[in-house]
């Protein structure tokens, strides 16, 4: 495949909206979910929308103008990713708005608790977004590019076996979840590939060596969930330890990550840093 890098020498805004922390002191919300909005040279971005309407408050309080913009992507179907849409789309009317999401995104999701499936996943369906006059594109290929220099990744191989799919999540026939509707956004930018992951349910590891593999380039910072949060210390360490192989310079993971995962890679890795509410990565 032959990729259209963009322009170079465009300034890179990443700012997160919402995450499961803010600083201390901060006026900012925090909630269980993640959103963040990616600037460039005039160029907005939504990648999810948290679990309510806290990301948009957050947005206010931070100077970030939510009423125009080019594309909201949603990383997979979870309330958590999700809830946000429809606040948004109530408070702003879009004329241009394009909606991206993986094959599979309208599949129910739930929870298994005891013997009994909860659902998990958002409620709006095409219909609800249709009335928004928002389009609504599905992720067909695994790489599609929205922009020039931006792309969406899906269908990762599943190559790590360390990295098995979670039990606890379930289709509604009762089936253990793939994910298969989980997308990734790559940005490139002066300094590599940034790669922004929602929760990375098909594997960090996963979703890093198709990253590598379809685009040849090194990424340079890694963004997002990587949902470490419920797995096992064995799982973890291993995770993680083969993560630190890969030169990733920056690294930004948050939400469903977990707080034990956090504090290996900022001791680890020099350009970590806390990926919280508010928190803002700028690449010249």
């Amino acid at each position: 495949m032959v990729y259209d890098w963009g322009q170079g020498g465009i300034m890179l805004q990443i700012t997160t909206l919402i995450d499961n922390t803010s600083k201390r002191g901060s006026d900012l919300l925090a909630e269980h979910g993640f959103s963040c909005l990616i600037e460039r040279n005039g160029e907005k971005i939504l990648f999810d929308t948290g679990a309510s309407r806290a990301f948009i408050e957050n947005a206010h309080r931070l100077g970030r103008d939510l009423s125009r913009l080019d594309h909201l992507v949603l990383s997979h179907r979870h309330w958590d990713h999700g809830g946000g849409v429809i606040p948004l789309l109530e408070e702003y009317t879009y004329p241009s708005l394009r909606l991206w999401s993986g094959q599979g995104y309208e599949d129910e999701k739930f929870s298994l608790e005891g013997e009994s499936l909860r659902p998990n996943g958002v409620t709006f369906n095409r219909e609800i977004i249709n009335r928004h006059k928002v389009m609504w594109h599905t992720v067909c290929s695994n790489t599609v590019m929205i922009s020039r220099g931006v792309w969406l990744i899906t269908a990762f191989e599943r190559r790590n076996p360390i990295e098995e799919n979670n039990p606890r999540f379930r289709l509604k026939d009762g089936s253990i979840d793939p994910f298969d509707d989980e997308v990734a956004l790559i940005v490139n930018s002066s300094q590599g590939l940034v790669l922004i992951v929602g929760c990375s349910h098909p594997g960090i590891l996963n979703i890093i060596d198709a990253t590598l593999e379809r685009f040849g380039r090194p990424i340079y910072a890694l963004l997002g969930g990587i949902h470490l949060s419920d797995t096992n210390q064995e799982r973890r360490n291993t995770v993680l330890e083969c993560l630190l192989t890969y030169p990733i310079e920056k690294i930004g993971v948050c939400h469903c990550t977990g707080g034990e995962a956090i504090e290996m890679i900022k001791k680890r890795v020099e350009g970590s840093f806390d990926n919280c509410s508010g928190a803002t990565l700028t690449i010249v």
